[in-house]
This record gives C-alpha cells, sequence and structure tokens, in this order.
C-alpha cells in the first residue's frame, strides 16, 4: 500500500474524535484543565479523561473552556492510569525529565504520525503541573513524548497539550482529512449582533470607478471641513483626486482600507472633545 493509499484509508473522524484521548493525570488547576479541552477543541480533538483530579471545579474550568465546553462537560474522570489507558493499543507519557530507565523516546510530529496509523486508541499522558508525570503512571506507558524548547524545557499543562493537539492537527490536514465546518471565526461572546456576513473582498480585485468614485466623494466631504478647500474648486480637487486612484489602480480592499482611514478621520474632526 502506498503512503496516499495509506491515507485514504485512516479514519480521521473516528481517530480524532474517538480514538485519540489525552490523559491528565492529577492535574492541579481547574484552568489547565479548561485550558486543554479549549486547546483540544481547537485541533480537532474530543475524547478528555482526568484522573483523580484533586477538588476539582467544574464552573472554573469552564472560565478558560470558551468553545470547548463540549469537550470539558463530556470528560471522563477516573480513579487510575490503569482505567484510563485499559483499553488502548498506545500510551505515552509527556514528560521533560529525563528518566533512568530506557523508555523509547518520540517528539510530536513522530507521534501524530503513529496516532493517525496505529490499529487502535492511543492515551496521551499529562502530569501534574508541579511534579509531572511520576514512575508509576509511566509504568503503563511503552513511550515518553518530549517537546523540544530552547532552555527550559517545563511548559505549562494547557499549552503541552495545545502543541501536541496541533501536530495531531497539522498531520491529519496534510494526509487528507477535511476539517468540520463549525468555525467560530467571527463570533463575539455576548454583545449586539453585527449583522449579515459581509462578502470578503479579495485582496487583488481592482476596485470599481463606483467605488474609487464613493472614495473621492467622502475625501472632499472630509476636505471641506479643513481650511484645505478655501483656495481650491470642488470639481479642481474631484478631478485631481480621481486621476490619482486610477493612476494607482487600487483593489477592493485598497479602497476600503482608505474610506475608513477617510471616515475615521472625519469623525476626529467632528468630535474633538473626544479624541484620546
Amino acid at each position: 500500500m502506498t503512503s496516499l493509499e495509506a491515507s485514504l484509508a485512516i479514519d480521521f473522524q473516528k481517530k480524532l474524535r474517538e480514538d485519540i484521548r489525552i490523559v491528565l493525570v492529577n492535574p492541579l488547576f481547574p484552568g489547565n484543565v479548561g485550558g486543554a479541552a479549549r486547546a483540544m477543541k481547537n485541533m480537532g480533538l474530543r475524547r478528555l479523561v482526568l484522573v483523580d483530579p484533586p477538588a476539582f471545579d467544574m464552573e472554573r474550568a469552564r472560565w478558560m473552556a470558551a468553545g470547548g465546553k463540549d469537550v470539558l462537560e463530556t470528560a471522563e474522570i477516573v480513579s487510575s492510569v490503569e482505567e484510563a489507558v485499559a483499553d488502548c493499543a498506545l500510551a505515552v507519557g509527556c514528560t521533560a525529565r529525563s528518566r533512568r530507565w530506557n523508555w523509547p523516546v518520540i517528539e510530536p510530529a513522530a507521534l501524530a504520525e503513529k496516532t493517525l496509523e496505529i490499529d487502535g486508541p492511543t492515551a496521551i499522558l499529562f502530569g501534574r503541573e508541579d511534579s509531572g508525570l511520576g514512575n508509576d503512571a509511566l509504568a503503563h506507558c511503552q513511550m515518553l513524548l518530549r517537546i523540544p524548547t530552547d532552555g527550559d524545557p517545563s511548559l505549562n499543562l494547557s499549552q503541552a497539550v495545545l502543541l501536541l493537539s496541533w501536530a495531531i492537527f497539522d498531520t491529519a490536514l496534510k494526509k487528507g482529512w477535511t476539517p468540520e465546518e463549525e468555525s467560530r471565526q467571527g463570533k463575539r461572546s455576548g454583545g449586539p449582533s453585527r449583522g449579515p456576513k459581509k462578502t470578503a473582498l479579495t485582496a487583488t480585485e481592482p476596485a470599481s470607478l463606483s467605488l474609487q468614485h464613493q472614495v473621492v466623494e467622502e475625501a472632499i466631504q472630509m476636505l471641506e471641513t479643513t481650511p484645505y478647500m478655501a483656495a481650491r474648486g470642488r470639481e479642481q480637487v474631484e478631478v485631481q483626486l480621481g486621476i490619482l486612484l486610477q493612476r494607482l489602480a487600487p483593489s477592493q480592499v485598497e479602497t476600503d482600507i482608505l474610506r475608513g482611514m477617510i471616515r475615521k478621520t472625519q469623525w476626529a474632526l467632528n468630535n474633538p472633545d473626544k479624541n484620546g
């Protein structure tokens, strides 16, 4: 089987949503759990397992979960690492420390490949914030995950989950996975609606003469509130600005930027007492 055929054979939906599980062992801070859930949701992962979290506060975790609240609320809470990895084909422990035992060590990109290709579930374990994974937890792992850093190898728990989740997400994209169209980009939490979404302007499509004329008109209206027009006729300025824009041949995006500048300047001229 070629590498392309192998990629096509992967059930990405099952792998990302069900088979790859992030296991947080004794996490101390609910905010880190919420941050990890958010990172997972951003990168296509859904299965979160918490091992014996001390005094876990779901409400505090929600504060940091944002769009990942559903991952947080469906998280499994188990009493031991053994229970968390019982049905897995592979368990990997993330650690920044050197270990005496002779575990094979893998980095995020290679682990991402392995998680997508292995037949069966994979558990990736992250330890508590102050001490990492103990040897009792690592005893259930077949290899160690090492995230390269420059200097201090210790990472915040939710950041480490984000880096690993991104590596899996990026590898899945390169293998042909198409994410679901569930993007929340552009949405805001609370506040008034912005109305219907505008059609995106392209960076290269030239602005029509009509758009150029609107720029000229708005520029003249602004200039009429300044001394600039005192010694110039409106028609003269209109022609000069029109020729300038036609020579520049601005794109639609550039025209939109110019109009925004003019409107903000006009507002500032009309509201001098409100200028910070």
